[in-house]
């Protein structure tokens, strides 16, 4: 049996974790390290991960951070042909391509445009929020899912950029991504991670 663990903490971006578990349907054990109480900043959690973020996950003690490896790592080993393309699937290199993108572009062009700054910043490896809407806008038009009929973890790896970011009313307007992020948020495991991430009782008075 594998000794799948992660550790994540609520309102966070633990929700890609959680997310891609959900949609795998596979066994994990959660390890909490709440970054409102600074456990992510313990010095035991950054013998785990130095840069002290979250989610984390350690499968059969191999253990590897960042939103988009995960979602890699977890399809690629639980969900192959599936939640993955094939190696040789004409759709593999999109596929790469978007789980890169979620957090290499999309996530710091929404960061800038939220901090009210000017974008593309000099030096940066990305554009601006409109242009990476725009870029989305084009990719997803007409069809459901950015490989097609198909929903991978580069949906997750994006999904979970984009529906925190309309959570949060940080993306420039498009119809188009207002209806793929209803589509995500219309999935079950996307619900369930969300009750794990987001827990009603922090929005209770």
């Amino acid at each position: 049996m594998t000794d799948l663990v992660l550790f994540a903490s609520k309102a966070s971006r633990s929700l890609a974790g959680y997310w891609m578990l959900e949609e795998l349907g596979i066994p994990y054990e959660v390890v909490d390290v709440d970054i409102r109480e600074r456990k992510n900043r313990e010095p035991e959690f950054l013998k785990i991960n130095p840069s002290g973020r979250v989610p984390v996950v350690s499968v059969d003690g191999m253990v590897v951070s960042e939103r988009p490896a995960i979602c890699a790592l977890l399809a690629d080993r639980f969900g192959y042909g599936a939640l993955a393309p094939k190696i040789d699937a004409k759709d593999r290199g999109p596929y790469l391509k978007w789980l890169v993108y979620a957090t290499a572009v999309l996530d710091p062009a929404i960061a800038v445009r939220a901090s009210h700054l000017d974008a593309p910043l000099r030096h940066t490896t990305w554009d601006s929020a409109q242009d990476a809407v725009d870029i989305l806008d084009q990719a997803l038009d007409g069809q459901e899912w950015l490989l097609g009929d198909q929903f991978t973890a580069a949906d997750v790896a994006i999904g979970s950029v984009i529906t925190m970011a309309q959570f949060n009313d940080l993306l420039p307007e498009s119809q188009i991504l207002d209806d793929y992020g209803n589509r995500l948020k219309a999935r079950s495991a996307f619900q369930r991670a969300e009750r794990l991430t987001w827990p009603p009782e922090l929005f209770s008075s």
